[in-house]
C-alpha cells in the first residue's frame, strides 16, 4: 500500500497543484510524464488491482493527456503523452474504457491535415501501427467500442482515415505512374542489388544512403526513419521527416491489420482428421499456415525470395478447411465472432487503400508487403465464408494482376455499383480515390490515353501468383469467385504468349530488371502447374465449380452461349456478368484489343481449351467412375461440343475440340483397359454417347460455307472413330447398340431434321439427305460390319433400330447403289429370322394376338421363341409401307411392290384374325405415317399441303371401302371393337390438322360406315364412344380456310354424321351428349363462312337447316336440358341481331334463320310448357327475353330483308305464348315467376318504344304505330290485372307504370320537370324556371302515345276494388299525378310569355285531352295516400293537382275555352269535396 500510495503525488505535481499531504515543488510536464511512465511501467500489474490508483490515474492523468492531445502541445510534451496512453490502452482498456475512448478518438481526429502538424500525425500513426501489431488488443478495442451500440467506431473509423490519407498527395506516392521496383532502386549499392536479385531473404540494407525527401514513390531508401518518433524521447523538436514516411505507416497498419486477422483465425480453419490425397503424401496442417504469420512487421520486413514469394500457399489437402465461425462451442467463439465482424465491416477501406498503393510506385519490399496483406485478409474472408470481401479482393488482385491498356480508364478505382451490399463509407470512400486520382493531369491527359497493350511487370506477376495460390488455398471454398482467377489466368497467358516479355511497355523510360521477371515468370508457371495439380485432390463440390467457371470462361472467350442448363451462364462479351459470380465481385475489365484478329481469337479459345484438357488429364480418375455424375464428365463433354459445333467458331478451335473430346476418350479407353468387362462396356457406352452427341451437334446449327468443310472433317472423325470402337470392342459390347444406330445414321439427316432447321421441299418422310457422300460410305462401312460380323451380337431389342437403320439408308438419295444394297438387307434380315413356315395365313392364326400386340416392339427372342411368330414378319412390313413414303420414284416402287406382292399372294388367304392383325399393325400404321407427314408439312408453303391433302383423301376412301368390305368379316373377333377405335383414333389424328376438304372426306366416309353398319346384319355393333369422340372434338369450325373458300361442306358432313349417328342409338343422347351437341352446333352457326354465290338473308343455308333439324331431337327429358336447349333457342334468335357489321357485309346475316328459329322456339315453348314438371317460367323468360331484342332494335336494325320485319314476329310470337290462363297458374314468388314478368314488362316496353329517328322511311310509321297500338292493348288485355298478384314484386309494377308513362308523353317536357335521382318522385313540379315559347313539334307517334295515356288513366281508374287492381293502380297513381303535372305546369310557366299569341294546337289538345279526363276519372280510393281534411274516395287526384289547375286558371285569363276547361276542374273538385 505505501508503494502505491507514493504513486498519488506525481500527477498532482506535474499539472502544477500542490498535494495535500506531501510537500514539493512543481515539476517539469515533459519530465513528470516521463516520471509517470515510468512508474506505470514498472507497477502496472499493481496499479491495475487497486481501485484508488485506477481512479487517480482517471481523474488525474487522463484530463492532462486528453488536454495535451487536443491542445497543440510541445513535441516531447506530446510523445510522451502518446507514449502513456499507449501503455494505458494495453493494460488499463477495461477499467479506463470511457476515457480511452475521448484520447483514441482524438488521436483518430489529430490524422486529419488540418488538424494537426505532420509530425503529430506520424506520432498518431505510429500510436496505431503499435495498436495493430497487438491482435488480441485491437480485437478487444473493436468489440468494446465498434461493436456497441453508443459508442464510437474507433477501428472502423481509424481505417476510413487510412483510406483518405493513402489518397491525400497522389504526386508524392507516385500514384497512377506506375513506377516499377527497378525505377525506385536505381541508387542501391551494386552488392545489395545483387543481393536480393539472388533471392536471399531476409536481407535488408542499412539506410547508408542519404535520405532523400522529396523522390515521389515508397521505398525503403527514402520514406524510412531509423527510430520512430514514439521513440523520440530525448528530442524536444520534432526531426525531419520524408513526405512518404506517414505514407509507410499508412501501408504498414493496412500489413499489421491483415496479418493479425489471419494470425489469429487461420489455426482455426485447419481440419483435426486428414485424409491422405491421392498418389501424394499427406498434407501438413503446418505446412497450411506457410508464410501467414509474419516475422517482422516492420517496414523494414525481409525481402522473400523470387522462387518461394509472400504469394505463395499451401496446397489443399482432400478436406474442406473449417469455417471458423462454425465452431460455436470454442472457449474463443466470441473473438472469433469479433475478428469475422471486423473483416465484414472493415473490409472496403483496407481495399481502398489497398487499391491506392497497387496504383502508387511502390519498391519490391512494399510491394511484397502490400501483396501479402492482400492475401491474408482474402484467405481469411474466403475461410470465413464472406462472399463479399473475398470477391472483392480477387478482384482488385485480378485488375493488377494484367497491364491495362494505356490511358484506359478501367484502371481508374471505382465504387462498387453492383454490389448491394457496400454501404454509402465504401461509395465515399471510393469517390475519394477518384479524387485523388483526378488531380493527376499526367494520369488523365486523353492524348496519351492510346489504348495499346502493355507489357507484364513484377508487379502484375505478384499478384497473378498471389492469385493462383489463393485458388490453391482456397480452392474447397471458392465456389464461383474461381472465375475470377480463371479469366484472369487466361488474360495473363494471352499476354505472356504474345509479347513474350518484349512488348510495348507502358513508359518508354521504364526499365525491367529481365532476370527478376524471368524468376517471377518461372513462379508463375510453378503456381500453375501446382493450381492444375491441386484439382485433382479437390472436393467433389469444389472441382464442379472449377469446371462450371472454366466453362463459362471458354464460352466467353469464344463468344457462344451455353446450351446446357447447369447454373453456369456465358457471355459472348469476353467476360462474365456480374451474376455469374457471388454476389459482391467487382467485375474488372477484360483486355482491350486482344482479339484483334481471328487468328490471336483462335488462339485464345485453344487456349481455354488446352487448360480444361489439363483439368481431365489430373482427374481422369473421376472421369473413369462407373456412375459419372459428380466426374464433371458432362461439363467436358458439353464444352467441347458447343465449341466444335458452332458454325460461327473458327475451324482451328473446332478441330481443337474434337481432338481434345477424342484425347480423353483414349484416355479412358487405356485406363479401362484392366478393367473387367462391365467397367470397360460402361467406359465404351459413355463414350459413345458423347461420340454421338458431338456428331449430332455438328448439324443443329444452320452452317455457313466456311464452317462446313470443319465439320465434315469432324463428322468424318467421328464415323472413324467409330468403325475403331466396333472393331477393337465390338464382341463385348452389350450395351449402347442404339447409340451406334444413332451415329450410323447421322450421315444422313433425316426429314425431321430438316424440317427443323428450315430445309424445304420435304415431301416424304422416308427420305434422308446425306450430308456428304463420304460420310455416307464411312457410314454404311459400320453398318455392313454390323450385319455382316455382329449380327448375332445385336441384342434383340435393337431388330427394330436396325430395321429403322437400314430405312434410313434406303431413303437416302445421294448414292443410289447404297439404297439398293440397304433393300437387300431386308432379305438378309428375313432370312436370319428363318422364316420357315409358309403358310402366313397358319401362322397368323395360330399366334395370341394380344401376345402379337405387346411383343411388337419388346425384345425378340430369336433362340427361344417359334421362328414363325408373326411379329417380325409385320415388323418388315411397316418399315416397308414406311418406305413407301419415300419421294424417289425407283424405291418407293420398290417397297410398294414388295407389299402389295405381299397383300395380292396372302390377302385372300387372310381370315377374322389376319385381317384383325394386318389392320391394326399395316393399314392403321399408314394412316400414322400418312399424319406424320402431315406434322411435318405444318407451316409449308405452295402445293405441298394440297398435294398431301389430296393423297390423305385418297387413303381415307380406299381405306374406308376397305372396312365395308371386311366389316362382316372382322365384326365376329372379340378384337373387333378395338380395331374400329384405333381406325377412328387414326382419323381423328388426321382432323386434328385441320385440313377442311380431309374432314369433309372423314366424315362422309365414316356416315357411310355407320349407314353400312345400320343396313347390314353384322355380328357385333360397332362401338359408338369412339365414333361419339371423334364428332365431339374435331368440329370443322375451329378449322382454317387454307386457301378454300368456305367451311360449308365440311360442317354439312360434320352435321350429316351426328345426324347418322342418331339413327344408330337405340335411346337417343343423353344429357351430356345433347349439351355437347348444343355447344357444337352453336360453333358451327357462328363459325360458318358465308355460301358462295349465295345469302342467308332469305333462306337459310344447309349448315343452319340441319343446325335446327338435329335440335329438333335432342331428348328434353330433364329440365336442366329443356332450359339449355331453350336457351340454344334464344340464341339462334338473337344471333341476327348481335352480328358485327363485317359480317353482314360478307354474306353472313343469320337473317333467315333467327325468323325460323322464332316459329321453332314458339313450338318448343308451347309443346312442353304445359307439363307438370316443365319450367315453364324458365322458358317463357328465356323466350322473351330473346324476343325482347329485335323488338328493342326496332328501327335501328336495317338487315331485315323482303317480307314481315323480324321485329313484327318477334311481337306476335310473344303474343301467341302469353295467354291469360296461362299467366295466372305462376302465383309462386320465386326467382324464374320473377324474371319471367321482368321479361313481358320488357316486351310491353319494347313494343311501346319506338326511335322514328332510326326509321329509314316515315312512311311506315304509321302502319307501324297501327300493329303496335293493337299489339300493346292485346299485351294488356292478357297481363292486367294478373300483374297486380301479390306474388309480383312491386319494382316489376312500378316498372311497367313507368313504362307506359315515358312512352305517353307526346310534347317534349321542360327537364327541371322530373325530379332528380335523389328527390321524390313528383318533387320536380315544385320546381321554378323560365317558360319556353318555341313551338315543340309532338311525338311522331301521337296515337300510340294517346293509347298509353289511356292506358295510364285505366290503371288508376276504379274498377272492382281487388286487390291486383289497387296494387296495379298505387303503382301507376304517382306517375298519372305526374303526367297530368306535366301538362299543366308547361301551360303555367310557357303561355303567359305568349302573350296574345294562341297556344299551339297540338298541346291544347292534349292539354283539354287531359283536363276532360282528369274530371271523368274516378280513381281507386286506395290509390293515393290518405290525406287530413279530404273526403272524397274517387277524386283524391284533382286534390294533388289543385294548385298547378289554380295556377293555370290565373294563366288562362285570356284564354276563355281553357279558362273554362279549367273551371271545370275546379267545379268538379268543388263538387266532390262539398264546397
Amino acid at each position: 500500500m505505501a508503494q502505491s500510495q507514493s504513486l498519488l503525488p506525481r500527477p498532482m505535481l506535474t499539472t502544477g497543484k500542490q498535494p495535500n499531504a506531501l510537500h514539493g515543488s512543481t515539476l517539469n510536464a515533459a519530465f513528470g510524464l516521463e516520471l509517470i511512465e515510468s512508474a506505470l511501467v514498472i507497477n502496472i500489474n499493481t496499479i491495475s488491482k487497486h481501485v484508488e490508483q485506477i481512479y487517480v490515474i482517471r481523474n488525474r492523468l487522463m484530463p492532462l493527456i486528453i488536454q495535451t492531445l487536443s491542445e497543440r502541445a510541445s513535441f516531447s510534451l506530446t510523445v510522451r503523452s502518446i507514449r502513456l496512453l499507449r501503455l494505458l490502452t494495453s493494460r488499463l482498456l477495461s477499467a479506463m474504457n470511457l476515457e480511452l475512448e475521448v484520447a483514441i478518438d482524438l488521436i483518430n481526429h489529430a490524422l486529419d491535415p488540418k488538424a494537426s502538424p505532420e509530425w503529430k500525425r506520424v506520432l498518431c500513426l505510429e500510436f496505431f501501427r503499435e495498436l495493430h501489431g497487438d491482435t488480441k488488443l485491437l480485437r478487444t478495442i473493436y468489440a468494446q467500442y465498434d461493436e456497441q451500440d453508443g459508442r464510437k467506431c474507433l477501428v472502423s473509423d481509424h481505417l476510413a482515415i487510412l483510406v483518405r490519407l493513402a489518397a491525400e498527395k497522389p504526386a508524392v506516392i507516385g500514384l497512377g505512374q506506375q513506377i516499377s521496383e527497378a525505377e525506385v532502386q536505381y541508387s542501391l549499392p551494386a552488392e545489395q542489388i545483387a543481393v536480393e536479385s539472388g533471392g536471399i531473404t531476409g536481407t535488408i540494407s542499412t539506410s547508408s544512403f542519404e535520405m532523400s525527401l522529396d523522390k515521389p514513390g515508397l521505398s525503403v531508401q527514402w520514406s524510412t526513419i531509423r527510430t520512430p518518433c514514439m521513440d523520440l524521447i530525448d528530442k524536444s523538436e520534432a526531426p525531419l521527416l520524408p513526405v512518404t514516411y506517414i505514407y509507410v505507416l499508412v501501408l504498414t497498419c493496412m500489413n499489421r491489420f491483415s496479418e493479425g486477422l489471419a494470425r489469429f483465425l487461420l489455426p482455426f480453419t485447419i481440419a483435426t482428421d486428414s485424409t491422405p490425397k491421392r498418389k501424394r503424401a499427406p498434407a501438413s496442417n503446418k505446412h497450411r499456415q506457410q508464410n501467414v504469420e509474419s516475422k517482422d512487421d516492420g517496414e523494414g520486413t525481409a525481402r522473400m525470395d523470387s522462387a518461394q514469394s509472400v504469394a505463395e500457399l499451401p496446397q489443399p489437402g482432400g478436406n474442406l478447411p473449417v469455417n471458423p465461425l462454425g465452431l460455436k462451442e470454442h472457449e474463443q467463439y466470441g473473438q472469433i465472432c469479433t475478428s469475422a465482424s471486423m473483416v465484414e465491416h472493415c473490409w472496403p477501406a483496407l481495399l481502398a487503400t489497398s487499391s491506392t498503393f497497387l496504383n502508387a510506385s511502390l519498391d519490391s519490399e512494399y510491394v511484397h508487403m502490400l501483396i501479402r496483406s492482400m492475401q491474408k485478409f482474402t484467405q481469411v474472408a474466403g475461410l470465413l465464408d464472406l462472399a463479399t470481401p473475398k470477391d472483392a479482393f480477387l478482384t482488385t488482385l485480378a485488375k493488377h494482376a494484367v497491364p491495362t491498356p494505356v490511358g484506359d480508364p478501367s484502371r481508374t478505382p471505382t465504387g462498387n455499383q453492383e454490389n448491394s451490399e457496400v454501404d454509402d463509407e465504401e461509395d465515399h470512400i471510393a469517390s475519394e480515390i477518384d479524387v485523388s486520382l483526378a488531380r493527376d493531369a499526367s494520369f488523365r491527359n486523353p492524348r496519351e490515353a492510346k489504348l495499346h497493350l502493355t507489357s507484364m511487370t513484377t508487379r502484375n506477376l505478384l499478384c497473378l501468383r498471389a492469385l493462383l495460390n489463393l485458388g490453391i488455398a482456397l480452392g474447397p471454398v471458392l465456389k464461383g469467385s474461381w472465375t475470377i482467377i480463371l479469366e484472369t489466368l487466361h488474360q495473363a497467358d494471352c499476354i505472356l504468349d504474345r509479347h513474350d516479355m518484349k512488348g510495348p511497355r507502358a513508359h518508354p523510360e521504364a526499365t525491367f530488371d529481365d532476370h527478376a521477371l524471368t524468376t517471377e515468370k518461372d513462379a508463375v508457371e510453378t503456381a500453375v502447374s501446382r493450381l492444375f495439380q491441386s484439382m485433382g485432390d479437390l472436393p467433389e463440390q469444389a472441382y464442379l465449380e472449377i469446371l462450371d467457371c472454366f466453362s463459362v470462361l471458354a464460352y466467353s472467350v469464344s463468344g457462344l452461349t451455353s446450351q446446357h442448363d447447369r447454373g453456369v451462364h456465358a457471355t459472348a462479351s469476353g467476360m462474365l456478368s456480374p451474376q455469374a459470380v457471388s454476389p459482391g465481385h467487382r467485375r474488372f475489365p477484360s483486355l482491350h484489343g486482344l482479339n484483334v484478329n481471328k487468328s490471336l481469337a483462335a488462339k485464345d479459345s485453344t487456349r481455354v481449351l488446352d487448360r480444361m484438357g489439363q483439368i481431365a488429364q489430373f482427374n481422369i480418375h473421376r472421369l473413369c467412375r462407373i456412375q459419372s455424375l459428380g466426374s464433371g464428365w458432362s461439363i467436358f463433354v458439353d464444352v467441347f461440343i458447343d465449341h466444335l459445333s458452332s458454325p460461327v467458331t473458327i475451324g482451328d478451335v473446332r478441330m481443337c475440340a474434337a481432338r481434345k473430346l477424342n484425347d480423353i476418350f483414349d484416355r479412358l479407353e487405356a485406363s479401362a483397359s484392366d478393367a473387367d468387362i462391365d467397367v470397360q462396356n460402361e467406359i465404351t457406352t459413355r463414350c459413345l454417347d458423347a461420340l454421338a452427341t458431338m456428331i449430332s451437334s455438328v448439324w443443329q446449327s444452320n452452317a455457313t460455307k466456311s464452317s462446313l468443310n470443319c465439320s465434315l472433317e469432324i463428322h468424318a472423325m467421328g464415323l472413324e472413330t467409330l468403325t475403331s470402337v466396333l472393331e477393337q470392342r465390338g464382341q463385348i459390347l452389350h450395351s449402347g447398340w442404339e447409340v451406334v444406330f444413332k451415329i450410323v445414321t447421322s450421315a444422313v439427316s433425316t426429314t425431321e431434321q430438316l424440317a427443323a432447321k428450315g430445309a424445304g421441299n420435304i415431301s416424304s418422310q422416308a427420305t434422308s439427305v446425306p450430308k456428304s457422300p463420304r460420310l455416307v460410305r464411312l457410314s454404311f462401312a459400320s453398318l455392313q460390319l454390323i450385319c455382316s460380323d455382329f449380327l448375332t451380337v445385336v441384342p434383340d431389342r435393337h431388330f427394330l433400330k436396325l430395321l429403322d437403320t437400314l430405312s434410313v439408308f434406303c431413303s437416302q438419295n445421294q448414292d443410289f447403289n447404297i439404297s439398293l444394297t440397304s433393300m437387300a438387307f431386308f432379305r438378309n434380315l428375313s432370312d436370319f429370322l428363318r422364316w420357315e413356315n409358309k403358310d402366313l395365313n397358319h401362322a397368323l392364326t395360330e399366334a395370341n394376338l394380344v401376345e402379337v400386340e405387346r411383343d411388337l416392339y419388346a425384345p425378340i427372342d430369336v433362340k427361344g421363341h417359334s421362328l414363325s411368330h408373326p411379329n417380325a414378319w409385320v415388323s418388315l412390313l411397316l418399315h416397308l409401307a414406311q418406305l413407301f413414303m419415300d419421294d424417289r420414284v425407283e424405291v418407293r416402287h420398290s417397297a410398294l411392290h414388295t407389299m402389295c406382292g405381299i397383300v395380292d399372294t396372302h390377302g385372300d388367304r387372310l381370315d377374322t384374325q389376319a385381317w384383325i392383325l394386318c389392320f391394326q399393325l399395316v393399314f392403321i400404321k399408314l394412316l400414322s405415317a400418312t399424319e406424320t407427314k402431315f406434322q411435318q408439312k405444318t407451316g409449308a408453303q405452295g402445293n405441298e399441303v394440297s398435294t398431301w391433302d389430296d393423297t390423305a383423301i385418297l387413303l381415307v376412301q380406299r381405306l374406308s371401302k376397305i372396312f365395308m368390305q371386311a366389316l362382316g368379316i372382322m365384326s365376329v373377333h372379340q378384337t373387333f371393337s378395338n380395331i374400329w377405335t384405333q381406325f377412328l383414333a387414326r382419323y381423328a389424328e388426321l382432323l386434328g390438322h385441320g385440313s377442311l376438304g380431309l374432314c369433309k372426306t372423314v366424315f362422309a366416309a365414316l356416315t357411310e360406315i355407320l349407314a353400312a353398319s345400320e343396313k347390314r346384319a353384322v355380328n357385333q355393333k360397332l362401338p359408338l364412344d369412339s365414333a361419339w369422340a371423334v364428332w365431339q372434338e374435331h368440329n370443322p369450325s375451329y378449322y382454317d380456310l387454307r386457301g378454300a373458300t368456305s367451311n360449308h361442306d365440311a360442317l354439312a358432313a360434320y352435321l350429316q354424321y351426328i345426324r347418322q349417328f342418331h339413327g344408330l342409338l337405340d335411346e337417343g343422347f343423353d344429357t351430356d351428349q345433347a349439351e355437347a351437341i348444343m355447344c357444337n352446333l352453336r360453333l358451327c352457326i357462328t363459325r360458318s363462312t358465308p355460301v358462295i354465290y349465295g345469302s342467308d338473308l332469305e333462306e337459310m343455308t344447309t349448315v343452319q337447316k340441319l343446325v335446327l333439324e338435329i335440335m329438333k331431337f335432342l331428348p328434353t327429358s330433364s329440365s336442366d336440358t329443356m332450359i339449355k336447349l331453350a336457351e340454344e333457342f334464344a340464341f339462334l334468335v338473337t344471333l341476327a341481331f348481335q352480328t358485327r357489321e363485317d359480317q353482314v357485309a360478307k354474306g353472313k346475316t343469320y337473317v333467315a334463320l333467327s325468323k325460323a328459329a322464332m316459329a321453332v322456339l314458339e313450338g318448343f315453348v308451347k309443346q312442353h310448357c304445359h307439363g307438370p314438371s316443365t319450367p315453364t317460367a324458365h322458358l317463357l323468360s328465356l323466350s322473351l327475353r330473346a324476343l325482347e331484342l329485335p323488338l328493342s332494335l326496332k328501327y335501328k336494325w336495317h338487315h331485315g330483308g323482303k317480307g314481315i320485319p323480324a321485329w313484327k314476329l318477334a311481337a306476335s310470337t310473344a303474343l301467341s305464348l302469353l295467354k291469360p290462363d296461362l299467366l295466372a297458374r305462376f302465383k309462386e314468388n320465386d326467382s324464374s315467376t320473377q324474371s319471367m314478368w321482368a321479361a313481358i314488362v320488357g316486351i310491353s316496353d319494347s313494343i311501346a318504344a319506338a326511335d322514328t329517328d332510326d326509321c329509314e322511311s316515315t312512311s311506315v310509321i304509321s302502319d307501324d304505330q297501327a300493329f303496335d297500338m293493337e299489339s300493346f292493348s292485346q299485351l294488356a288485355a292478357t297481363i292486367i290485372p294478373t300483374l297486380g298478384s301479390s306474388s309480383i314484386p312491386d319494382n316489376i309494377r312500378r316498372k311497367y307504370a313507368e313504362s307506359v308513362f315515358q312512352h305517353s308523353i307526346i310534347h317534349e317536357h321542360h327537364p327541371d320537370d322530373l325530379a332528380r335521382p335523389d328527390q321524390g318522385l313528383l318533387d320536380g313540379l315544385r320546381s321554378q324556371h323560365v317558360g319556353r315559347v318555341q313551338d315543340l313539334p309532338p311525338n311522331l307517334r301521337s296515337k300510340m302515345a294517346y293509347v298509353l295515356l289511356d292506358q295510364l288513366f285505366d290503371l288508376v281508374a276504379v274498377h272492382d276494388s281487388s286487390a291486383e287492381r289497387i296494387k296495379l293502380a298505387q303503382a301507376a297513381a304517382p306517375y298519372l299525378i305526374l303526367r297530368a303535372g306535366l301538362v299543366l305546369k308547361a301551360y303555367v310557366c310557357d303561355h303567359p310569355l305568349r302573350g296574345r299569341m294562341p297556344q299551339p294546337l297540338s298541346q291544347k289538345r292534349e292539354m283539354h285531352y287531359v283536363l276532360k279526363q282528369l274530371v271523368d276519372l274516378d280513381s281507386e280510393p286506395k290509390a293515393f295516400p290518405e290525406t287530413l281534411g279530404v273526403q272524397s274516395e274517387s277524386k283524391k287526384h284533382l286534390f294533388l293537382l289543385f294548385g298547378l289547375v289554380t295556377n293555370a286558371l290565373k294563366a288562362a285569363r285570356r284564354d276563355g275555352e281553357m279558362s273554362a276547361a279549367l273551371r271545370r276542374v275546379l267545379d268538379a273538385v268543388g263538387a266532390d269535396f262539398g264546397v
